[in-house]
């Protein structure tokens, strides 16, 4: 039965404060100065032959962490917010109005992200991505979507990739700010989004409440195959992508720096570490109902099997 009312959620308002982007806070990283830019990686920290190969390794992490952002702003989350207007569903106007709103701070935090990529890969000389096809989770979702046949199933989608991101997004930023050991232009930065992302995470929410009360058992159904499947792709670790910043940080080759990095990140260690970072994902999930329709060890059996599949044919 289609709900009567939409959940309620934070605006700026309520919450008695006004978004980041009013105060244009720019944060740059800092030059000739032993900051560090990324929590140690725990695995990788014992082959660093110098406290500088490691800064190095998570100045190149950080960047890809913001070349992320960059994408995911302009690339799953304004286009989700978007795609409300398209859906076979009548959001509220006042809720439809508020999404809107945020599409304003998510191009903020796009700028604010690619200000400071820029100023650190010129402080330790890292250059592009020689790939230029975006995130490996990005790939996956637009892979996912295009196997829709339906168009109006591909703009719900749209909206559910929105939706699972915007559950993990302000908690990772938020241990970033909270992590001492980060340089304080970092903590800013990421501060400044997490409060941002709050007021966002709580209007995604409600929108994916308020959709589940809309669908049918059979759109139920899809949804929770769709939900999963992006929860996935969205938390698996980029072992290919960590391996170059593990070359561009000792001078390894890559091929000597992929066969170190996938001996580490075995298909259980990418599992734990997917299923960790989607801890948020998967309790908002669980509190929605999916669980009814998906099993969520079925679904991380299946790729731990397919990334078991992966690495054997390396």
């Amino acid at each position: 039965m289609p709900s009567t009312s939409y959940p309620r959620y934070s605006t700026y308002e309520n919450a008695g404060r006004t978004p980041s982007l009013l105060s244009q806070e720019l944060p740059r990283p800092r030059v000739d100065v032993g900051d560090i830019y990324y929590p140690p990686n725990t695995l990788l920290e014992p082959h660093f032959s110098s406290i500088d190969e490691s800064r190095r390794f998570g100045a190149a992490c950080f960047c890809g962490f913001l070349e992320d952002t960059v994408e995911v702003e302009h690339c799953l989350v304004i286009p989700a917010i978007a795609s409300v207007r398209r859906l076979p569903y009548d959001i509220p106007e006042h809720a439809e109005q508020d999404l809107y709103r945020l599409a304003t701070d998510e191009g903020f935090h796009a700028e604010q992200s690619q200000c400071f990529l820029t100023g650190l890969r010129s402080q330790f000389g890292l250059g592009r991505p020689p790939d230029r096809t975006g995130p490996l989770f990005l790939r996956r979702l637009a892979s996912q979507r295009s196997q829709e046949p339906d168009a109006s199933q591909r703009e719900i989608v749209t909206v559910l990739n929105g939706v699972v991101t915007e559950t993990r997004i302000s908690i990772e930023l938020g241990k970033f700010a909270g992590d001492s050991r980060l340089a304080d232009s970092v903590r800013t930065i990421c501060r400044t989004h997490a409060d941002d992302e709050a007021i966002h995470a709580s209007q995604f929410k409600a929108l994916g409440r308020w959709l589940w009360e809309e669908f049918d058992e059979g759109a139920r159904a899809a949804a929770s195959r769709a939900f999963t499947a992006s929860a996935i792709a969205r938390n698996l670790p980029d072992v290919a992508r960590l391996s170059r910043y593990f070359a561009q940080a000792t001078g390894r080759t890559l091929a000597e720096s992929e066969s170190l990095v996938h001996s580490l990140y075995t298909e259980d260690v990418q599992i734990e570490e997917l299923q960790v970072s989607a801890r948020p994902t998967w309790s908002f999930l669980t509190d929605l109902g999916v669980d009814q329709h998906v099993s969520f060890a079925a679904a991380l059996n299946a790729e731990r099997a397919r990334l078991r599949e992966e690495m054997a044919e390396r």
